[in-house]
Formats: structure tokens, C-alpha cells, sequence
């Protein structure tokens, strides 16, 4: 047996996902201070093969195989014995009451060539090969015929507890010897020596019976041996006949009785019917058997088309391909019948922008030669105040303005003084620029 790589998770001191990978090693060691899982590596190829670990106590120190607070622990080995490669994998888990049992627990045959780098790319268990033992009840027999080795043996010579390697050299030599007949393969030879005294004790017996039954024959020449062969050939040719006649005969006879038994069934029936007759509304029930036969055949001929459309439709489902592709292509079609709906709602809702659109730049375009409008009038009330505040001195001097006198801008003389205006022009211009420059902020 020779490891290949040992997988471990949740088992004892590997909480985490742990790979031993032995692919290129032909020799190796463990080298660690203590309690750094040394030993736990070889518990784990134990584990794998047989469910236990000598340092347990047997089956029953199950939980020990569990890392601290974990619920699951996982091992898998897989290992080449006799030219073939296997996988062992067992699973043990905590339940809610704190009692741990193996969950799972397996032996399967790798197919040749396989790359085992594939198991870090998470397959499937069906992806490992041939299952040679699915339970834990069967991983024993399964181990012993694939490993070669029983626990006890296996434990005493290839993975040998923490301070008994002396068990081994200070075992009895029955106990070696068996053990080194099993790990060596040297059982075969018992096997052939058992078969081949089988075999002589056979032909001596049978030498015997000849010897006796020669030793009674007297008398015998070459004329009555010869004689006796003849007659023997032709026992032998009417004892082959025989043979050949006898199967045929017992099938003729077998023939005959059913013959027999069917004939004695046909008088019964016979004499039943020679006392039927015929009652009342025997052609309607003709009639509803004919129309009944004809809706079968009918029926017949609908249920082969439906078979033949559902074979059809089969075929077309096969090519159509994966269901999972085709659940999305209808789904993708769903989507773009939802979106198409959308897409009216959508092209409504564009229309009324754009009507809501065009009304805003008719507004706009309305609301900008507005403002136009009021700035013109805002500019020219700003003209008109300056004008009134013109005219408004201008009526300040009236006041002290005679006729005849010198006027005190251009002095000349003043032929009639213009009347004063009631209201100042100042004011009104002010009222009128404010009322432009609300409209210009409107």
C-alpha cells in the first residue's frame, strides 16, 4: 500500500482544509515539536482505511476524531495497492444531542490514469471511480481485499502506534510469520498447496478403484478385450442416443398431458355450451361490441399518434438542448414582451414630453420677446426720469420768474411765465419705471 495524498478537514488538530500530498515522495519524514499533528497524519491514514486509530481504544473513542467545537470531520486518502488506485473517505459528524457517528463512509476503484490535482478543482464523488464499498459495514471487507492487511495486522506492521514497534519484533513467529505471509502475498502459495492435495488425494482414489477393479478381472485375452471394447463403443453410441431421446421424449410426454388436459377443458366446455342458448338482445350486444371494438381501435390509433407526437416532441426537446439554456431563452422572452409593454408606456410618455416640450418653448419664446418688451420700456422709463427730473428744475425756477425779467439760465428776458404743473414729473416717472421694472422681472 503507498499513500498518494491524504485530504483532512475538522479532524482532530486540522480544523482548517489540510492536504498531505505524498505523489513524488518515496521516503519521507514528519518533523515537528510535539502536539503538532505528526502523529495525527498517520491517525488520519488509519482513520481512512478502517475508522479507528489504536490510540482510541477502539470504535468507541469515535470522538476524538473531531477537532475542538467542530460538528464535521472529513478525511480522504487516496493510495495505490497491487497496481490499482484508491480512494477512502469518511465523514463523521456531531448531532444536536452530542453524540458522533460516521455519516459517510466509502471505497472507490480510481479509473486508471486519473490526475489527482482534479480533486482540488471540487468533484463529485460519482467522478471518482467505481464504488467498491458504499457503508461502513462494507468498508471492511473492501479495505482487507484492497490493502491486503486486516486492522490488527496493518497497525502491527505498516503504521505502527506511538512505542510499539517492539510488539512486532518481540511477537511470536506464528504471528510474524502470518503477518509477513499476508503483507508478502504468500497466501497464494497455501491456496495452490491445498489445491494440489486435493487433487492427488482425487486421482489416488481413483488409481485405487482401477487397481481393484483390474485385480477382479480373469481370464481376459486380447480377443475378449477387444470384444468388450466393441461392445462398450456401441453401449456408449445407444447411451448417447438415449441421452438425446430422453429430452425429447419427456417433452412429447409433457405435450401429450397438456393435449389431455386441454382436450378434457374443451369436452367440459362443450357440454357447457351445448345447453347455452341465445337470449334476448343478442344483436344489440353485437351491435355495442362492434361500435366498442371500433372506438378501441380509434382510441388505439389516438394513443399511437400521441405516442408517436410525444416521441416527436421528444426528439425536439433533445435537440433543442440544455433545459436550463432553453428556461432562459423563454424567460428572455417573457422579458421582451414586459419590455415591449414598457415600451408603449414609454413612447406615451415621450409624446407627452414632447407636446409638454414644444408648448414650453412657445411659452419661452413668448416670455423672452416679454422681456424684450419690458427691458425697451424699462430703458426708456429710465429716459423719462431723467427727463422729469430735468422738467421738475426746470419748474423749481419758474417760481421765481416774472415777466420781463431776465431768465437765470439763458438771460434772456421772460415774455410770459409758463404755468406750473400741478404734480411733480419725477414722481410720475418713478411710478412708471417701477411698474417697468416689475414687468421686467415678471
Amino acid at each position: 500500500m503507498r499513500p498518494m495524498r491524504l485530504d483532512m478537514a475538522g479532524f482532530t488538530v486540522f480544523r482548517d482544509d489540510t492536504t498531505v500530498d505524498f505523489t513524488d515522495a518515496d521516503f519521507f519524514a514528519l518533523v515537528g515539536p510535539t502536539g503538532s499533528g505528526k502523529s495525527t497524519v498517520l491517525d488520519a491514514i488509519c482513520f481512512a482505511l478502517y475508522g479507528t486509530v489504536p490510540r482510541w481504544g477502539g470504535t468507541r473513542g469515535l470522538t476524538n476524531a473531531l477537532a475542538p467545537s467542530a460538528t464535521e470531520a472529513r478525511v480522504r486518502l487516496v493510495f495505490e495497492s497491487g497496481g490499482s488506485r484508491y480512494v477512502a473517505t469518511r465523514v463523521v459528524r456531531r448531532d444536536g444531542r452530542g453524540n458522533v457517528k460516521t455519516a459517510n463512509a466509502g471505497l472507490q476503484l480510481m479509473p486508471a490514469g486519473f490526475d489527482v490535482t482534479k480533486l482540488d478543482t471540487g468533484l463529485s464523488p460519482d467522478d471518482l471511480g467505481e464504488v467498491v464499498a458504499g457503508t461502513p459495514a462494507e468498508m471492511e471487507q473492501a479495505v482487507l481485499e484492497a490493502v491486503g492487511l486486516p486492522y490488527e495486522q496493518f497497525t502491527s506492521c505498516v503504521v505502527l502506534p506511538q512505542g510499539q514497534f517492539a510488539d512486532f519484533l518481540h511477537a511470536k513467529p506464528a504471528t510474524r510469520q502470518q503477518i509477513l505471509v499476508n503483507l508478502l502475498g504468500l497466501g497464494v502459495y497455501e491456496t495452490v498447496q491445498k489445491r494440489a492435495t486435493a487433487r492427488a488425494a482425487a486421482a489416488e482414489a481413483r488409481l485405487e478403484a482401477v487397481d481393484q477393479v483390474l485385480a477382479g478381472l480373469t481370464g481376459v485375452d486380447d480377443e475378449a478385450l477387444a470384444g468388450a471394447d466393441a461392445r462398450v463403443d456401441r453401449m456408449a453410441e445407444l447411451a448417447a442416443a438415449v441421452t438425446a431421446a430422453v429430452p425429447e421424449l419427456a417433452a412429447a410426454r409433457a405435450t401429450a398431458r397438456e393435449a389431455a388436459v386441454a382436450l378434457t377443458a374443451l369436452d367440459d366446455e362443450l357440454t357447457v355450451l351445448t345447453g347455452v342458448r341465445a337470449p334476448g338482445g343478442v344483436a344489440e350486444v353485437a351491435l355495442a361490441v362492434t361500435t366498442a371494438r371500433a372506438e378501441a381501435e380509434a382510441a388505439a390509433t389516438g394513443v399511437s399518434l400521441a405516442e408517436e407526437r410525444e416521441e416527436k416532441l421528444r426528439g425536439e426537446l433533445a435537440g433543442a438542448g440544455d433545459e436550463s439554456a432553453l428556461r432562459l431563452l423563454l424567460r428572455a422572452y417573457e422579458d421582451r414582451d414586459r419590455l415591449s409593454g414598457e415600451a408603449e408606456t414609454v413612447r406615451a410618455t415621450v409624446g407627452a414630453a414632447n407636446d409638454e416640450h414644444a408648448s414650453a418653448v412657445a411659452a419661452l419664446a413668448a416670455a423672452r420677446a416679454d422681456a424684450e418688451r419690458a427691458e425697451a420700456e424699462l430703458e426708456a422709463a429710465f429716459r423719462a426720469h431723467e427727463e422729469a427730473k430735468a422738467t421738475d428744475l426746470a419748474v423749481s425756477l419758474r417760481v421765481h420768474l416774472h415777466a420781463g425779467a431776465a431768465c437765470p439760465v439763458c438771460e434772456q428776458p421772460v415774455a410770459e411765465v409758463p404755468a406750473v404743473p400741478a404734480d411733480s414729473a419725477v414722481a410720475a416717472a418713478t411710478a412708471a419705471g417701477k411698474a417697468a421694472r416689475a414687468a421686467t422681472k415678471a
